[in-house]
């Protein structure tokens, strides 16, 4: 087995933050201070085992991704003509994309804006997510925002309720009811 050079992890330090910034679905800043605190934490790693072993380990945590990526083949997209609101122009264009994913026959139509390109963008983003919906099921991104949401939420409306709590309690205390 050959031996890590600081160069190399440096190299691959240098290639997870750049990795971040093509994030879509993870919060970049978070990621951010994960790799700095992580790298604050194994720099001084003297042991040639550890030092392999966590290579390895943040060397798995670049290729692995759990979101879908769209193969090019496995698609079928059409442009058909608008409708709604905008004039005749809108009626007239052929910027309406629909996107087809054979495999799993799932259809995607996009009529967000007049031009074809952003409308293919946004039709490729949202049939990412449907199969990320559809394959991943829980721990989807979709899913995990909405977890997310539903304990903020919930956080919120305990703080709500303790504080309503505690003024009832100083009302009853004082009399001022």
């Amino acid at each position: 087995m050959l031996a890590v050079t600081s160069k190399e992890i440096l190299k691959l330090y240098k290639n997870l933050l750049r990795y971040g910034q093509d994030l879509r679905y993870t919060d970049k800043q978070y990621f951010y201070r994960r790799i700095k605190r992580e790298f604050k934490e194994n720099r001084r790693l003297v042991d040639e085992t550890e030092i392999q072993f966590n290579y390895k380990a943040r060397l798995s945590l670049l290729q692995r991704q759990s979101v879908p990526v769209l193969v090019e083949t496995e698609l079928e997209e059409n442009f058909v003509r608008g409708s709604g609101p905008g004039g005749q122009s809108v009626n007239k264009t052929a910027n309406c994309v629909v996107l087809k994913h054979i495999p799993t026959g799932i259809v995607v139509k996009c009529h967000e804006t007049r031009s074809l390109d952003q409308n293919r963008k946004k039709a490729r983003q949202i049939l990412t997510t449907r199969l990320d919906d559809l394959i991943n099921g829980i721990d989807s991104v979709s899913s995990q925002q909405k977890k997310h949401e539903d304990k903020k939420s919930l956080d919120r409306k305990r703080r709500k309720d303790k504080l309503d709590a505690l003024k009832a309690e100083w009302k009853k205390r004082e009399n001022l009811e």
